[in-house]
């Protein structure tokens, strides 16, 4: 908490110091920019393909897993102890690749967020540099980022984000309605939505 205090006053004196010297200031939402730009659509397109073939492929495992569990239930009244400890076996193995693959792919710091990173920084490179030639073509002092939740308040007449948008999409076509985009923009990768197969069959 004090650390946000701190930051609050340093920034309140940061901004009543540039006004006093007359300093140049705007402020852009880049949460917004990239919601809104063109691009993002064919991002989520590309980003939903590739989760959705990761789920096929998990889909598959616990598929095959429910199968030998099935299997298990049906042998083991008939197999000896050897038979029915080496079948359990197979199925905890097959579990064990499943938990494995959900925290490859779907972990913090998994190949989903990998891909998702990978996917949008080349929009996140072209906004900054979008916004860098700004400042210096009109001579802003300081520009800040207000999805970043360090701006209080800040005058309407400041905010510099319908022209980074504009200049963002002046070169790419808005897609059309059908298009279905990740809900809530590109600001964040989805959360982990799967766990582990569960109970191991009983003896």
């Amino acid at each position: 908490m004090k650390k946000i205090y701190l930051m609050l006053i340093m920034t309140a004196m940061l901004l009543g110091s540039a006004f006093a010297q007359g300093v140049k200031l705007g402020y852009v939402d880049t949460d917004r920019v990239i919601a809104e730009s063109n691009e993002a659509a064919e991002i989520s397109r590309l980003f939903n393909l590739d989760i959705q073939n990761w789920k096929t492929q998990l889909r598959t495992m616990n598929e095959e897993i429910k199968g030998m569990e099935r299997a298990y239930e049906i042998d083991k009244l008939t197999k000896n102890e050897a038979a029915k400890a080496e079948a359990k076996s197979r199925i905890d193995t097959k579990k064990a690749e499943a938990g494995r693959f959900i925290e490859e792919y779907f972990g913090d710091g998994g190949k989903q967020e990998q891909r998702y990173n990978e996917l949008l920084e080349p929009l996140t490179v072209k906004i900054h540099n979008i916004i860098m030639k700004m400042a210096q073509d009109e001579d802003y002092s300081m520009i800040f980022d207000v999805s970043l939740g360090t701006v209080l308040y800040a005058k309407p007449a400041l905010d510099l984000t319908d022209l980074v948008i504009q200049e963002l999409n002046k070169d790419t076509i808005k897609p059309g309605s059908d298009t279905d985009p990740m809900t809530g923009g590109l600001t964040d990768p989805p959360k982990n939505e799967f766990q582990p197969p569960k109970d191991e069959p009983k003896k």
